[in-house]
């Protein structure tokens, strides 16, 4: 199958490109776990989770083990994902919240828009945190619908939420207390914790959600919607609101594990399957594309495995993540990849499958990996991820091939001190661990990174 390779754009062009395509993937399914680390699959080494469907998946298909997402932590890492570009150039470098009032920008094009133009049927099911004014929901960002909490599951509603006519409440809620308590909340601008709403569409449609059913209820509208969408090709983006805390798991898998984070990923597993199934019943598991991935790195509850750091860092463990990609006649089973690939790289490569035009009034980060991917190439055509810091729209290091650089004097997880470490060189291949500083030994490496690293932020500042 020959199909031309989208290189990075970084110039502002005139024109779109078309890009060919024969034979590929007609459906495509993100599924995206929350606060997962790149330990926390027992496909990827984990002895304390078992996780049978996800593993199918890994013999079927690739298992990634250098996948990045942009960020290490939520709402930028999910801008990148969604539209191949840098959190800090859409305007998305940190966390949203409740009484945020951005969000990603309605003229970002998100993957969903580019398949739009496909005449593809678009759902989101699950976790947003792009915003949640009107203009930055999901049905304002090329998705025909939405099911699922606008931000984290810690979090709680906002007064910019429509509420439903018919809203269900629970826990002692009714509509004059939550009335009394948006006034409060719009008074002092400080959301409450764990009592996340459930949205469909632009509506609450019930105020708090049990999330003990979050898991459940997302794999029932996912399999609902694979079933409706069966005679026409679609894209659903399936983004669990678990492993993150508060952990919640249905009565079916509570004790199925050591501690309630595995057993809230036991029950993402068993999801999985159920998609898996849904595609079999419907005979279109040969003609769709699926990965599964995480949106950063563990918190404290989780495992980075053999990596450094975690959740909010820009050491490996915060933003390398556990990721398999399955995909039939395209994707070569039972493969191990071992080069660099970003979430960045999935808006143009889902664009070359379909032969989908991509805007070109601006500069992408992304990088059509499908040869990659089909084993036409053993090298990606990926050889930079860059580092941002976690709370502030500051760079904190590059990776070129092997070699990686930190920077000094980031912020910490609530933009409050310094950090204390010295500058950092790692060659990743010979110290994957990221324990063997080279920093002082190598100042010429270290200033040809610096000086690249630099560059690059200035060019999206």
């Amino acid at each position: 199958m020959m199909r031309k390779l989208i290189s990075v754009v970084w110039v502002i062009a005139a024109v779109c490109t078309a890009l060919q395509t024969v034979a590929a993937p007609k459906n495509f399914i993100i599924i995206l776990a929350d606060d997962q680390g790149y330990g926390d699959l027992s496909c990827f080494g984990s002895k304390r989770i078992q996780s049978p469907n996800i593993d199918r998946l890994a013999s079927e298909g690739m298992r990634m083990t250098q996948f990045y997402m942009a960020s290490s932590v939520c709402s930028p890492s999910r801008a990148g994902m969604l539209t191949g570009r840098m959190p800090k150039r859409v305007g998305v470098p940190r966390v949203l919240f409740p009484h945020s009032t951005t969000g990603l920008p309605p003229e970002e094009v998100t993957i969903a828009e580019i398949l739009k133009t496909k005449d593809y049927a678009t759902a989101l099911v699950g976790k947003w945190h792009l915003g949640h004014q009107k203009q930055f929901l999901p049905t304002n960002q090329g998705f025909d619908s939405y099911f699922g909490i606008p931000y984290s599951n810690n979090m709680s509603t906002s007064p910019d939420l429509a509420v439903a006519k018919n809203v269900k409440f629970a826990q002692g809620w009714t509509a004059d207390k939550l009335k009394q308590d948006l006034a409060a909340i719009k008074a002092d601008s400080k959301s409450r914790n764990n009592l996340a709403p459930l949205m469909r569409g632009n509506e609450v449609i019930e105020y708090p959600v049990d999330q003990s059913q979050l898991t459940k209820r997302y794999t029932e509208e996912a399999v609902r919607f694979i079933h409706e969408n069966k005679d026409r090709s679609f894209f659903l983006y399936l983004a669990h609101a678990m492993p993150h805390v508060p952990i919640f798991a249905s009565d079916a898998f509570k004790g199925s594990g050591e501690n309630p984070f595995c057993d809230s990923i036991h029950e993402i597993d068993w999801s999985v399957g159920e998609v898996m199934k849904a595609l079999k019943d419907t005979g279109l598991d040969q003609d769709t594309f699926v990965i599964y991935t995480s949106d950063n790195g563990p918190a404290s509850a989780g495992s980075a495995g053999p990596l450094r750091g975690r959740k909010f860092m820009t050491f490996e463990g915060g933003v390398r993540v556990p990721t398999v990609i399955w995909s039939p006649g395209e994707v070569p089973a039972g493969v191990v990849c071992d080069e660099m690939v970003s979430a960045l790289d999935l808006l143009p490569t889902i664009a070359g499958y379909v032969g989908a035009k991509i805007p070109v009034d601006r500069v992408y980060d992304g990088q059509d990996v499908a040869d990659l991917l089909a084993g036409k190439t053993g090298t990606s055509p990926r050889n930079v991820n860059y580092y941002y810091q976690a709370t502030q729209p500051d760079i904190d290091g590059i990776r070129v091939g092997d070699w990686k650089f930190l920077h000094k004097g980031g912020r910490n997880r609530k933009g409050q001190k310094p950090r204390t470490f010295e500058p950092m060189l790692f060659n990743l291949k010979e110290d994957p661990r990221e324990k063997n500083n080279l920093y002082k030994s190598n100042p010429e490496k270290v200033e040809e990174l610096k000086k690249k690293m630099n560059e690059f932020d200035a060019s999206i500042k």
